[in-house]
């Protein structure tokens, strides 16, 4: 239990970080990294390898991060290169979430979706 509080408390911290007003420059990559890292981190602790594993909540935060990487690529706020480095790394929480649908056709479907709307965002940037 004093694992997942870590990893949870990584993770929020991580994110209030990931979308906070404009970092300093230079520590971009620093943000994007961590915040990345520590999504995929605790969403390990819900896979199927798991000591409690539970699909849901794996899939829900891997989710989240692709989409918060997602909004961030699509935010003109966002400097060039912080939108680039997201670009860049969004394929991490792309290919977590392809192992987890894996099982299914279904779920297949659902990955064939998520890789669509990053082709979306992707041709529609300008930077």
């Amino acid at each position: 239990m004093q694992d997942s509080t870590a990893l949870y408390r990584t993770f929020y911290t991580a994110e209030d970080r990931f979308t906070a007003e404009p970092s300093l420059p230079g520590f971009e990559p620093d943000v994007i990294f961590d915040y990345i890292q520590s999504g995929l981190d605790l969403a390990s602790l819900y896979n199927k390898r798991a000591a409690h594993p539970n699909r849901l909540l794996e899939e829900l935060f891997l989710r989240r991060v692709f989409y918060r990487l997602l909004s961030a690529i699509d935010d003109e706020d966002n400097s060039r290169i912080f939108r680039r480095v997201c670009l860049d790394n969004i394929y991490g929480p792309l290919l977590a979430l392809k192992r987890h649908y894996s099982v299914s056709d279904a779920g297949y479907r659902r990955f064939l979706i998520l890789e669509q709307e990053l082709r979306n965002v992707q041709y529609s940037i300008n930077f």
